[in-house]
């Protein structure tokens, strides 16, 4: 491109000369592009030439602050521009090409919309940022890199969300929020999200179908998605579900271990490990499962999953049965030759132990349950009260006497963070717990429930 004559500001001959040269360039731009698309025609099998080739007056050094101050603000920016941006200074001689190029005189703002239109218009680029790098200005590739990383979250973010969007479930957001939180998502694109969170949701539709079914997590995995590894710690499926079963399970803003999360939503790792501890318990028939509890009634037992699914446990209506949280609590039974039957959670309660805790209230069992005097051991009591047993000693007036016990004797107590939530059992209890904080392990009190408990199922039996 020559060098335009510049106008002397306020002659009417300076005004004719700007004109001029405005015109001037506007056609050489023109014939510039009119001369790429002739090329591009006749090399149709080759991507658009246009878009390799930029017109020499563009390509103007005379142009480079501009088209580095444009990249620098669309960096920054992370690919985001502002409607306009500061004018930079450029050698007069380019001003024509510039104006040519959005359509009017450059003024101190410069508009982004109109010079990527007029730039692709011409078929340099598909948009400002290839643009600017066929302009000579190309972006830098740890920035380039960082803003498509940031683009691919805010996609797969936004697939996330469109996905719960859909669930019925009212914690869906909170689910959503917590695992775009737990750095889930990380490294997947929005195609990988969507099919994540489809994945989720079956097996979510697929437990629902179960009821109160228990099934093993490889067989679970297997029949979903094909694979018996599927479902395996730290894949991101495995992950995610976990995620989803805490709100289902209502262990959604809990610190529960991973196995109770699952064996709480009855998906067990698998049918034989986890099983539940029992002391004294003496079904009734002629199964095996039944002969083996009936010949151990001394000893304490554990029962599998499979063993329970393959012979149901049955008890005469009305026999006493103590739930606990904790194994020491079996062996101080077993210590003491307890007479009456005791089932274990281990904490949250396994697959094996709900559906022990199912069976025996489905023979007419009296099911008690005493655990842990903090939150965690509140919030098992509540489960195990859903499931069909009584509270045992878990009162208000129970916890306020072990506190004070404990005082006494000089026994410090640790504190809990959590609140209780709700003790539908005994409302006080809420109230006592929260304002104390004090946690009571089982251990504590065990001898004192234990005795309670031994005259209770003795007055039962001799009923």
């Amino acid at each position: 491109m020559s060098e335009q004559p510049t106008p002397e500001a306020g002659g009417a001959d300076g005004i004719t000369s700007a004109v001029a040269a405005l015109d001037a360039a506007s056609e050489q731009v023109i014939a510039e592009s009119d001369d790429l698309g002739g090329l591009q025609a006749a090399d149709a099998g080759v991507e658009s030439v246009a878009q390799r080739t930029v017109p020499a007056s563009l390509a103007d050094r005379g142009l480079t602050a501009l088209w580095d101050a444009v990249r620098q603000r669309l960096d920054r920016g992370d690919g985001v521009m502002p409607v306009t941006i500061q004018m930079p200074v450029i050698e007069p001689r380019c001003e024509p090409a510039v104006a040519a190029l959005i359509g009017r005189s450059p003024t101190s703002r410069l508009n982004v919309a109109e010079l990527e239109a007029g730039l692709v218009r011409l078929g340099i680029g598909h948009g400002l940022d290839s643009a600017l790098t066929l302009l000579g200005s190309p972006a830098d590739p740890a920035k380039r890199k960082k803003r498509e990383s940031r683009e691919r979250a805010r996609q797969a973010r936004r697939a996330l969300e469109r996905a719960v969007e859909s669930w019925p479930e009212a914690w869906a957001a909170d689910c959503g929020q917590d695992m775009l939180s737990s750095g889930l998502l990380s490294g997947l694109d929005a195609d990988e999200v969507t099919a994540l969170a489809g994945n989720v949701r079956r097996l979510l539709d697929a437990r629902a179908d179960l009821g109160t079914q228990a099934v093993s997590r490889t067989e679970l995995a297997a029949q979903l998605f094909g694979s018996a590894h599927s479902l395996d710690r730290h894949t991101k499926l495995a992950a995610a579900v976990e995620r989803a079963l805490r709100y289902t399970v209502g262990l959604g803003d809990s610190t529960a271990e991973s196995r109770a999360v699952w064996s709480a939503a009855g998906i067990a790792a698998d049918s034989v490990s986890a099983p539940a501890l029992t002391w004294g318990l003496r079904p009734f028939g002629a199964s095996p499962l039944a002969a083996m509890l009936g010949a151990a009634a001394g000893l304490p037992i554990h029962v599998s999953l499979r063993a329970l699914r393959e012979h149901r446990v049955e008890v005469v209506p009305g026999t006493p049965i103590l739930v606990v949280e904790n194994p020491s609590v079996i062996e101080r039974a077993a210590d003491v030759s307890a007479a009456f039957g005791l089932v274990c959670t281990n904490g949250n309660p396994t697959s094996a132990v709900t559906e022990l805790i199912d069976q025996l209230a489905a023979s007419g069992a009296d099911l008690r349950y005493h655990g842990d005097f903090d939150a965690a051991g509140i919030a098992i009591c509540r489960r195990m009260r859903d499931r069909g047993c009584t509270p045992w000693m878990m009162a208000a007036a129970d916890y306020r006497k072990a506190v004070r016990r404990a005082a006494a004797q000089g026994v410090p107590l640790p504190s809990d963070s959590a609140t209780a939530g709700p003790t539908p059992w005994d409302p006080a209890l809420e109230a006592e717990f929260d304002r104390r904080r004090n946690i009571v392990h089982e251990e504590f009190v065990a001898a004192e429930f234990l005795h309670a408990f031994s005259s209770h199922a003795a007055a039962q039996l001799r009923r």
